[in-house]
């Protein structure tokens, strides 16, 4: 229900029962909606109670658990597959290995083979 429909409810319910008995009414409708509910609520849990509502409702729950534990099962072997097809494919072995900092310092050293000598800009200091 929206504002504007609780809102006409109210005023039809003020010029019918009129302002000095609204708050009497108003409490009869809440005692009364309160009853039906719980009432409502018990027939409900019985009911629940006598068709095993709760063991259905944990066999559907360990169903659905067990049908993920399947996906990942699935998925896992499909990676291991993967990865075995990725060793065969593999061009080196385990003994090889790539230091960067070798690799780095070869690099360096190839880019800057034709630079020509630092000079010293410290005209006061002796040259050797």
């Amino acid at each position: 229900m929206g504002f504007f429909e609780i809102l006409l409810i109210a005023v039809v319910t003020l010029v019918v029962v009129g302002p000095e008995r609204m708050p009497e009414a108003v409490w009869t409708v809440a005692l009364t909606i309160g009853r039906l509910k719980r009432s409502f609520e018990g027939a409900r849990s019985e009911l629940e109670k006598q068709i095993g509502a709760d063991d259905i409702r944990q066999q559907l729950h360990n169903e659905a658990v067990m049908e993920n534990l399947d996906k990942i099962k699935h998925g896992l072997s499909d990676i291991d597959k993967q990865i075995a097809a990725g060793e065969k494919e593999m061009p080196w072995t385990e003994d090889d290995y790539y230091d960067e900092d070798l690799e780095y310092e070869r690099e360096r050293e190839e880019a800057h083979k034709n630079d020509p000598p630092p000079e010293n800009d410290n005209k006061n200091s002796p040259t050797v």
